[in-house]
C-alpha cells in the first residue's frame, strides 16, 4: 500500500511538472515573435507618454518569448479615447494594454462619452504613485495660497481639460477650497504649457510630477523663475523635499479635507496599466508577473529617474481593482462635488 501510494504521488509529481513545463513552453511560444501595442491615453512628451515609452523598451525583456513593444499615442480626449479603445475594440489575447494618468478615473465619473466600466478591465499594475502640483511663476505680486484669496490680479492657470485630474480637478479643488482669486483657462496642449508660463501668457499651471520634472519645469525651477505652490497627493514625495514643497493636507481646512478621500486615491494610480475585459488567466499572470519583474529591473529604474527624476513603484494589478472600487464607492455628497467640479462650466 505505500509503495502504490508513492508511485501514485510521483506520478502526480511528473504530470505537474511536465505541465507546467508545457504550460512555460506554451507561454513562451505564444509571445515569441509577436508584437504587444502599448496604447498611451496622452500625446507625447507628456508625463504618460515619457513613462510609458520607458516601460515599451524594457517590458518585453521580461514576458516570456521577448516580444516587442510598441507604442501608439491616443492624446484627444485624453484617456477616453485609449480607455474606450482597449475596452470596445482590442482583442482580449494579452498582446494590447493600455496605460493613461489619474484623469482615467475622473473622466469616467463625469463625462458622458463613456463606454467602459472601470471595475471590468484586466488591471494589470500601477507603476507611480502620483504628485499633482500647483507652480507658477516667481514674478507674480501674490505668491502664497493666502495672498491669492485676496490678489487684485487673477492669476491665469493654463490647464488642459476639465476631466484632468492634475490640470482640473485638482486646481479645481484648491480654488474651491481657498476662495482663490484664479482664472483656470483650458484648452492649452501639455507640450504648450510650459512656454505659455515663460513668456507670461499664463503665470501658473498644473499637471504631475513626472511631467514637470522631465520637461523644462525643472530647469526653470532651478533657474528660480517658477515655483511649486503646493503638492497635492496621499503622501509627501520625496522629491519634492529639497524644495520645502507644502502638502495640501497641511494646508487645506479642515471642512473641505473629505473631498480629497475620493481625488487622492485617483492620483496614487497615476500610471495605471491595463488590459481589455476577458483576457486569458494565463497570459493576465504574464502580463503581471512581468510588471512585478520590471520594478526590480535596475535599468528600467534607472531610466526612469534619468528621463524624469522620479522612482517608479508598483501597485500589483490584483491590487487595483478593489482600490478603484472604493474610490468609486464614497459618499454621494463627496461624489457629487467632486463631479460638480469636474462639470462646471467656465
Amino acid at each position: 500500500m505505500t509503495f502504490h501510494r508513492h508511485a501514485v504521488m510521483a506520478a502526480l509529481v511528473a504530470f505537474a511538472v511536465a505541465w507546467l513545463s508545457g504550460s512555460a513552453d506554451a507561454q513562451e511560444n505564444f509571445y515569441r515573435g509577436k508584437t504587444v501595442k502599448l496604447i498611451v491615453g496622452s500625446g507625447e512628451a507628456s508625463g504618460v507618454d515619457i513613462l510609458g515609452r520607458v516601460v515599451a523598451r524594457h517590458l518585453g525583456d521580461h514576458i516570456p518569448g521577448k516580444p516587442n513593444i510598441i507604442v501608439v499615442n491616443m492624446p484627444q480626449p485624453q484617456a477616453i479615447a485609449a480607455a474606450n479603445n482597449i475596452y470596445n475594440i482590442a482583442e482580449p489575447d494579452g498582446l494590447t494594454i493600455g496605460t493613461a494618468s489619474a484623469g482615467l478615473f475622473s473622466r469616467a465619473i463625469s463625462q458622458p462619452n463613456i463606454r467602459f466600466d472601470l471595475n471590468k478591465f484586466t488591471w494589470l499594475a500601477n507603476l507611480y504613485n502620483a504628485t499633482v502640483i500647483f507652480w507658477m511663476r516667481t514674478d507674480f505680486p501674490c505668491q502664497t495660497l493666502a495672498a491669492l484669496k485676496t490678489c487684485k490680479q487673477p492669476l491665469k492657470f493654463g490647464a488642459t481639460a476639465r476631466g484632468s485630474t492634475g490640470y482640473g480637478l485638482a486646481p479645481e479643488l484648491l480654488k474651491d477650497a481657498f476662495g482663490l482669486n484664479v482664472d483656470i483657462l483650458y484648452g492649452y496642449r501639455e507640450h504648450q504649457i510650459e512656454l505659455a508660463v515663460e513668456q507670461n501668457e499664463i503665470q501658473a499651471s498644473g499637471g504631475d510630477l513626472i511631467g514637470f520634472m522631465g520637461g523644462r519645469g525643472l530647469q526653470l525651477l532651478k533657474e528660480g523663475k517658477v515655483k511649486i505652490l503646493v503638492q497635492i497627493a496621499g503622501r509627501k514625495s520625496p522629491e519634492l523635499e529639497p524644495y520645502h514643497v507644502p502638502w495640501v493636507m497641511d494646508t487645506i481646512p479642515a471642512d473641505k479635507k473629505g473631498l480629497f478621500a475620493m481625488v487622492n486615491p485617483m492620483i496614487d494610480m497615476a500610471r495605471p496599466y491595463f488590459a481589455p475585459p476577458g483576457v486569458p488567466a494565463d497570459r493576465t499572470r504574464i502580463l503581471r508577473a512581468a510588471f512585478t519583474a520590471l520594478i526590480k529591473d535596475k535599468a528600467f529604474n534607472d531610466e526612469v529617474y534619468k528621463v524624469a527624476q522620479i522612482h517608479a513603484t508598483l501597485l500589483p494589478g490584483a491590487e487595483m481593482a478593489p482600490a478603484i472600487k472604493e474610490m468609486l464607492d464614497q459618499p454621494p455628497a463627496v461624489k457629487d462635488k467632486v463631479i460638480g467640479l469636474l462639470r462646471k462650466k467656465q
